[in-house]
């Protein structure tokens, strides 16, 4: 080999070379973006154990509450996800009963963050609540994975019986 073919055989390697870390680099990239809008966009709410009661805090009308035992939070994608400006809205035989902020949280990969939230509503006669009731609890937050960020709505709802009288 003449020393001008060994020159453009080791310009064209190195060429080769390039091309295929760049094209590495894009799928690595690209893996990574779309498992950052999977984690977002995998989003749960789960809620547990929920009770109703009614508390008369000024002596004249009764007040229907809602208390959730634990309300978790996780995505079914692996990417470390945050939480924040959390709101959870409650409805009940869909009506709607209140809202709840909750604290900004993080988690990993595998790991969810558990809420307790209670909601009230003053406007809603507690004796009109039949003992079962369809309950759906929603969360809206700007969530964020990986490099992307957005606001996002999801929800889980169950009919669910609640024990004898209200109050």
């Amino acid at each position: 080999m003449t020393t001008e073919k060994t020159g453009r055989f080791g310009q064209r390697t190195v060429q080769y070379i390039a091309v295929i870390i760049l094209l590495i680099a894009f799928a690595g990239s690209a893996t990574y973006a779309v498992m950052s809008d999977t984690s977002i966009h995998g989003l749960t709410v789960k809620f547990y154990g929920v009770s109703r009661y009614c508390t008369n805090p000024t002596g004249s009308i009764d007040v229907l509450n809602f208390k959730f035992t634990n309300a978790v939070v996780y995505s079914s994608a692996s990417l470390e996800v945050s939480l924040s400006h959390v709101t959870f809205a409650m409805a009940s035989n869909g009506e709607p009963i209140g809202t709840f902020s909750g604290p900004d949280a993080m988690f990993g990969p595998g790991q969810s963050v558990s809420y307790t939230p209670i909601f009230s509503n003053s406007t809603i006669d507690p004796y009109s609540q039949s003992l079962s009731s369809q309950i759906v609890l929603s969360i809206t937050a700007q969530v964020s994975a990986g490099p992307y960020s957005t606001t996002t709505t999801t929800s889980d709802s169950a009919l669910v019986t609640f024990p004898g009288p209200l109050c």
